[in-house]
């Protein structure tokens, strides 16, 4: 009995042996399929990490996904590398290349023909863009079937011919409406060349012919015509270049890039005309209320200035550049507020021009800002007014304006002559006409007499000759002073009064005559003679000698 159980374990641990020997067996062959399905995953999976620079997988010139994770050391750039020499293997191996989609551990699987191209792992999902695995994922599937599509296209020349020929005819469509273009433009620009001619010479005054001529006229017309010929060239070409590279299959994400940048840019163009119609809103509001405004000062101004307005503080010199200040400072304040609401104020563009003008006006403006302060001083000193006959330095004439650089004054001899404000700020300025009319302008000359001729005589013969002259004064008698006692004559001053002091030099020229005429016929002499003996003779002119050839009168 005892011996019949021991027969009976002895076959039970037998059995139990040759069971765990083929249990051994089976685990040990079917370890390396387990390893290739879920021990890759798990490694990479638990060694992924992120941090690595992108880098972007391209097939056939179309990116499939941008790479961001490093898995087990291996940084995105080594992974698009490894990537691309994987697909470009299935690719070759040949088959219906479907690529489709698997979620296997830590991932997503991208497969072709059921074999792994690339996996999609967590860190290569933009979070902040709100992406999510799976979208990433089918992404790169459609983007990766689309550049397989694309790679059998490409090999098939059935495909390419076709492509060749929409080419050609979508080059020779462009070479054809760039003619007719051209002939557009210069049919344009022939009729306003005509249309110039007929109403140049009508419409411009002399002056504006002579300055700008005929072909600059044409040329203001024509300018408009080139720019729109430019934009639709430009067009044009581009719209070309995005359909031709879009009919090959390696250039086709060219082209579709040049239409998106098109279409983005001209939704950017559009949002941001949207976005600033409120504020080119305001600009024209601010900048039509700044005209109603600018107009009832000028209106005010011109009433001062011809004397419709009587102000106290502003007269009808003063009152065209108090106008211009003024308006000039409501612009200013005008184009501050405006500022804000402008498009693109707030660019870097803008401020660098507002720096450009500010330092082009710092360094230029010093002269003129000098002239701008002399000239209002002038105005509003009341120094000057058109109308008077001044003095300033050596010029002597009418005064025709006084700006805020410079001064124009007309002489007798009519030239017009510009003299800077600072210059008339730093020198002597003689007015005749300041106050003519309370009684007229005094004016002055010389002469020179010898002690030997009595004095009384001299004061007498100036009097006479004053009497005489056309354009003195009858209401105010001349007057004589002796100025200077000098070391051989006596210095004499005459004293006429005028009424136009305009006329000065043309009195001045009379009374002169008048004085030589004068002394002639009383044998006086005019001599201011540094001597040492008395000549002979008296050196006068007998009457009988007064009209010598050529004189006539």
């Amino acid at each position: 009995m005892a011996q019949g159980l021991e027969e009976v374990a002895l076959i039970f641990r037998r059995l139990l042996s040759s069971a765990g020997t083929v249990l051994l067996a089976v685990s040990v062959a079917s370890l390396p399929a387990l390893a290739d399905v879920q021990a890759e995953p798990a490694v990479e999976a638990v060694a992924q990490q992120s941090g690595g620079e992108p880098a972007p997988l391209k097939i056939a010139n179309r990116q499939i996904i941008l790479m961001r994770a490093s898995v087990s050391g291996t940084e995105p750039p080594e992974r698009v590398e490894a990537s691309t020499d994987r697909i470009h293997q299935l690719v070759d191996k040949g088959g219906p290349l479907q690529v489709t989609t698997r979620a296997v551990p830590g991932a997503i699987a991208v497969l072709i023909d059921g074999r792994t191209a690339l996996r999609v792992w967590p860190d290569d999902v933009d979070r902040d863009a709100g992406e999510t695995d799976i979208e990433v994922a089918a992404a790169a599937a459609a983007n990766l079937q689309r550049a397989l599509d694309e790679i059998r296209e490409g090999q098939d020349a059935r495909t390419l011919l076709p492509a060749v020929g929409v080419s050609l005819l979508a080059t020779i469509l462009l070479a054809g409406l760039f003619w007719l273009m051209l002939r557009c433009y210069r049919w344009l620009s022939r009729r306003a060349h005509a249309m110039v001619q007929r109403r140049f010479p009508k419409q411009l005054p002399d002056w504006a012919g002579q300055v700008v001529g005929e072909a600059a006229v044409a040329g203001l017309f024509t300018v408009p015509l080139k720019l729109v010929a430019l934009l639709l060239g430009v067009l044009f070409t581009y719209e070309w270049a995005a359909f031709v590279l879009g009919r090959f299959p390696y250039t086709r994400p060219w082209g579709e890039a040049l239409l998106g940048n098109l279409l983005r840019t001209l939704g950017r163009f559009g949002a941001a005309v949207f976005e600033a119609i409120p504020g080119l809103f305001f600009v024209a509001l601010i900048f039509v209320m700044t005209r109603i405004v600018v107009r009832a000062v000028r209106a005010f101004f011109d009433g001062v200035q011809s004397g419709r307005i009587r102000v106290g503080l502003v007269d009808d010199t003063t009152a065209r550049p108090t106008g211009r200040l003024l308006i000039a400072g409501i612009w200013l304040f005008a184009l501050v507020a405006a500022y804000p609401y402008i498009p693109g104020s707030g660019s870097e563009a803008f401020k660098g021009i507002g720096v450009f003008v500010g330092l082009m006006l710092s360094l230029g403006a010093s002269g003129i800002v000098n002239q701008a302060v002399s000239g209002l001083m002038l105005m509003y000193t009341r120094a000057l007014r058109p109308g008077e006959f001044v003095q300033i330095g050596e010029y002597e004439g009418t005064v025709k304006s006084v700006g805020f650089v410079t001064t124009r004054i007309e002489t007798l001899r009519r030239e017009e002559i510009n003299i800077p404000n600072a210059v008339i700020a730093t020198s002597v300025t003689r007015n005749y006409s300041r106050l003519a009319d309370a009684g007229g302008v005094w004016i002055a000359t010389k002469v020179t007499i010898g002690y030997d001729t009595p004095w009384r005589q001299v004061h007498a013969l100036l009097e006479s000759a004053a009497e005489r002259t056309e354009g003195v004064s009858k209401e105010q008698s001349p007057r004589v002073r002796q100025t200077a006692l000098l070391d051989f004559y006596v210095e004499y001053t005459l004293l006429v009064c005028i009424a136009d002091p305009s006329q000065r030099v043309v009195t001045l020229d009379k009374l002169h005559a008048n004085i030589q005429d004068a002394f002639n016929e009383h044998g006086v002499q005019i001599m201011s003679p540094n001597y040492e003996a008395d000549p002979a003779g008296p050196k006068v002119v007998p009457r009988d000698k007064w009209f010598q050839p050529p004189a006539t009168r």
